[in-house]
């Protein structure tokens, strides 16, 4: 069996992203009234089983190595400007002395060091991904 560069890029990738799915999976259950029937275990071999191989198929369908780093740079760029969502309304849910303090620093740090992590990512993602090769039409005469 031979795996290419390319494919384990994308695994890697895929794993990645998965990862930050699962995050914001876990967050956004923590609010439904039933959170007691979902494990976190179980979104997370959910996961596993279900949006890794989609992940996997749509970046192993990219020709360079370049643009699956570009368009996973943009997906984590997008889960870091997406993360304090889930914590705000968490805090709203469950409205507490402590659960302010905690949340409000948690959120606060994630406003001040994701928001601009993630913008700076997807910027570095779109860069990558629109990035054109220096040498190939170079010498095409």
């Amino acid at each position: 069996m031979n795996i290419t560069k390319k494919t384990s890029t994308a695994i890697a990738c895929s794993f990645a992203l998965t990862m930050g799915v699962v995050i914001i999976l876990v967050f956004l259950t923590m609010l439904l009234p039933f959170q007691k029937m979902i494990d976190p275990y179980i979104l997370f071999f959910f996961s596993l089983i279900v949006v890794l191989p989609l992940l996997y198929s749509r970046l192993n369908r990219i020709e360079e190595q370049n643009k699956i780093f570009g368009w996973t740079f943009i997906g984590l760029g997008v889960q870091l400007l997406v993360l304090p969502l889930p914590i705000v309304l968490i805090m709203l849910k469950f409205p507490s002395t402590a659960g302010f303090l905690f949340g409000g620093l948690i959120l606060t740090g994630s406003a001040v060091f994701g928001i601009p992590a993630g913008l700076i990512t997807i910027a570095a993602g779109v860069f990558l991904v629109k990035r054109h090769r220096f040498f190939t039409n170079t010498h095409s005469k």
